[in-house]
């Protein structure tokens, strides 16, 4: 049970409401910080790369330019139907759209499988890339099923905290 596991982290880290609802969806984070900043959700790329048949791809997704979610996804390809359809897969692997939105896009019956949720500790390169000055923030892994099959596999660190 989701909900068990954050309070459990929520009695070490003193985690606000929001990072709990953001560590425990099973929906959109697209859409919860689109609701929360009240503007677009907008999706920077760091690095993406292909290697062992899987697409990696590694992201800030940002409101008004500020950075609130590091993200890294794997894609493996050959989870990716057949049925799919060619501008979808183009979309799934593309750098700059959330994955939320092309799911949104082109109404695809998914789910969202929490793996773990967790406090991340974070280095120099996080820091920077969230301009932060916190040492620790929520992080949680969850896949994306389509079809009975893992779409992506999907790491995230929130960086909300001050910033609402």
């Amino acid at each position: 049970m989701i909900y068990k596991k954050i309070a459990n982290l929520n009695k070490e880290f003193k985690l606000l409401n929001e990072e709990k609802i953001l560590l425990g969806t099973d929906g959109s984070v697209t859409n919860i910080l689109e609701i929360l900043f009240e503007d677009e959700c907008k999706v920077k790329t760091i690095n993406q790369y292909i290697k062992d048949n899987i697409n990696y791809r590694e992201v800030i997704l940002k409101v008004r330019d500020v950075p609130l979610v590091y993200a890294i996804s794997k894609t493996p390809f050959e989870n990716i139907e057949d049925d799919l359809r060619d501008e979808i897969k183009r979309d799934l692997l593309s750098a700059d759209i959330p994955i939320g939105k092309i799911i949104k896009k082109y109404n695809l019956e998914t789910r969202r499988e929490i793996k773990e949720v967790g406090i991340k500790k974070l280095d120099n390169y996080l820091k920077n890339l969230l301009k932060t000055n916190y040492d620790y923030l929520p992080k949680r892994t969850y896949n994306i099923i389509y079809k009975n099959k893992i779409l992506m596999e999907i790491c995230e660190i929130f960086a909300i905290r001050g910033r609402l």
